[in-house]
């Protein structure tokens, strides 16, 4: 009798134990990333930026404003990432690698490579290396500016970087997509995942790290 009692006891405290593990592991999955005032307020500020109107793709644009600027050089079909994440930078007085210190040209590629430096970290540039989509969303969320870019490692091949959008979600979601970003390109998007985002540039989700770099800047 007594056996039977404590192979009873045993089995509660195991499916007690299982339980607890599912409950934990759902409530970290729905953990959600909150935005406070000064997220809403960058949100609203990157939204004014006019992304459907600027830095729009197949037109020759002035960097800083998005604005076409040269009618007879229309039939240019390069993207303006580059240029759309330094213009924002400079309105919001940060620095990003941008003209006349480097040509438009492969401006992404340069703007990787410049984040690694000791001038960008002394611009308040830091690496984010510990739970990168969940750091990079939760500095966002609260007014900071996030960029992610990539480095093509075709020679004269172009990169990509976008800015991360502030945005509610849980960590399911980040684990799954990655953070929203507000990017131009082929079609510019203002509140779109990274998976989606920088998917012409992932070749392994799994991996997706190992390509594309996050950084913030400490200075709101």
């Amino acid at each position: 009798m007594c056996f039977y009692y404590l192979v009873g006891q045993t089995m509660k405290k195991n499916i007690f134990i299982i339980l607890a593990f599912f409950v934990a592991s759902f409530a970290n999955g729905q953990e959600i990333i909150k935005i406070d005032s000064m997220g809403n307020h960058l949100r609203e500020f990157y939204l004014y930026q006019d992304l459907e109107n600027n830095w729009l793709a197949g037109q020759h644009v002035n960097w800083e404003t998005g604005k076409p600027d040269n009618p007879n050089a229309t039939k240019n079909i390069k993207t303006h990432c580059s240029s759309f994440a330094a213009s924002v930078c400079k309105q919001k007085n940060l620095y990003l690698l941008c003209p006349p210190q480097h040509s438009v040209t492969l401006l992404a590629n340069a703007q990787f490579d410049w984040l690694f430096t000791k001038e960008a970290a002394s611009k308040g540039w830091q690496q984010i290396k510990q739970d990168v989509f969940k750091t990079a969303q939760s500095f966002a969320n609260k007014g900071f500016v996030v960029v992610a870019v990539y480095k093509n490692p075709i020679p004269k091949k172009p990169g990509h970087i976008a800015l991360v959008m502030p945005k509610e979600k849980n960590i399911q979601q980040l684990d799954e997509e990655g953070p929203n970003l507000i990017q131009a390109g082929q079609i510019n998007k203002s509140d779109i995942p990274l998976k989606l985002g920088f998917k012409h540039h992932i070749k392994d989700w799994n991996s997706v790290l190992n390509d594309i770099a996050f950084f913030y800047n400490a200075v709101q």
